[in-house]
């Protein structure tokens, strides 16, 4: 399961990260929630929340879909 295009991984300024994920179809309800927090509080969301949030989608992918199987609305 990718929760982010591979292209958006390395990128860790806040703007360039949600310009990134913005046309793409397969991301992470948590990162579309990110940016739409980004878009209305831009002075208080910073890199290190960006930095936070990736590790969690980087966990949410190594999980993968055989073990994620009993959850549905978790």
């Amino acid at each position: 399961m990718r929760t982010l295009p591979e292209k958006c991984k390395d990128i860790n300024a806040v703007p360039s990260f949600c310009g990134c994920i913005g046309g793409e179809e397969a991301v992470d309800v948590a990162a579309e929630a990110f940016c739409k927090r980004v878009a209305e509080k831009s002075g208080s969301v910073t890199g290190d929340d960006l930095v936070e949030l990736k590790k969690a989608l980087k966990d949410v992918e190594e999980i993968g879909p055989d073990e994620d199987d009993g959850c549905c609305e978790c």
